[in-house]
């Protein structure tokens, strides 16, 4: 099974570019050349929050018109510049989505499980997740306790050491105790920090994708301020096999040659 992660794609309606120069879209339409262009190609594409910049149900139709050449299944969270209503509305008829409240779900792919959070406080950089809804987390856990699972959230529920812990997901302690007593989460998946990441967590594997366009800053110093680097964008692949479990594979989008083939 292999499985391809992007995130915070950031897109605009019209296809605009996000923040007056940043042409999201483009990049976008970069990403999926170089997961369509993967020998063996992905089974299913993940999206960790942030489809888009603007909220717009034209920003969600391009987002579906570019990834649909994949041919592949795609499971989105919603982000702090989602809309939830307008990205229910552009992903309901692929049957995951809940109908009404919020868009956390469970979804089977292949031989694991998704259990998607949505963390979006409507207005708000931060993430949240409330109480009865952790409750959901737990009911979820336990109802799919015989088949590995995927944790994916768009807002990170751990410290990375950065400045961008500020406005991460608040209840991370809590969901933590959640998900600390399941063995069978293999991985939590987050977005929005815009910076590959990885940590153990909860007693499993904690990773943040880097985005398709845009990267933050590092800082680890917390300085005043965030600051937004065109670093090289990068998709992620999470290879599952049985035999060996989970493994996590940064990929950098674009075409790079081959100087050197042994054998």
């Amino acid at each position: 099974m292999l499985i391809a992660e992007i995130t915070d794609t950031h897109l605009m309606d019209g296809g605009l570019p996000a923040y007056g120069s940043i042409d999201t879209r483009a990049f976008l339409e970069a990403a999926v050349d170089k997961l369509a262009s993967l020998s063996p190609r992905p089974d299913v594409l993940l999206v960790a929050g942030d489809v888009s910049e603007d909220g717009t149900a034209g920003s969600y139709r391009i987002f579906r018109e570019i990834v649909a050449r994949l041919g592949i299944p795609v499971f989105v969270v919603p982000g702090n510049h989602d809309a939830r209503e307008n990205m229910r509305s552009a992903f309901l008829a692929d049957g995951y989505l809940p109908s009404e409240g919020h868009l956390d779900y469970i979804a089977e792919i292949g031989p694991l499980t998704l259990i998607a959070l949505d963390t979006l406080v409507e207005g708000e950089v931060h993430g949240e997740i409330a109480p009865e809804r952790r409750d959901w987390l737990e009911s979820a856990l336990h109802e799919t306790r015989n088949r590995p699972a995927i944790v994916m959230l768009h807002h990170p529920p751990f410290a990375t050491g950065t400045k961008m812990d500020e406005i991460g997901c608040r209840d991370g302690d809590a969901l933590a105790a959640v998900i600390r007593r399941f063995d069978n989460v293999e991985i939590v998946l987050a977005g929005h920090f815009h910076r590959s990441v990885h940590r153990r967590w909860a007693g499993t594997a904690a990773n943040i994708c880097s985005s398709t366009a845009h990267q933050m800053g590092l800082d680890l110093a917390h300085a005043p301020g965030f600051k937004v680097f065109m670093e090289p964008p990068q998709v992620q692949l999470l290879h599952w096999r049985p035999e060996t479990g989970l493994a996590v594979h940064q990929v950098p989008i674009g075409d790079y040659e081959c100087v050197h083939e042994g054998r």
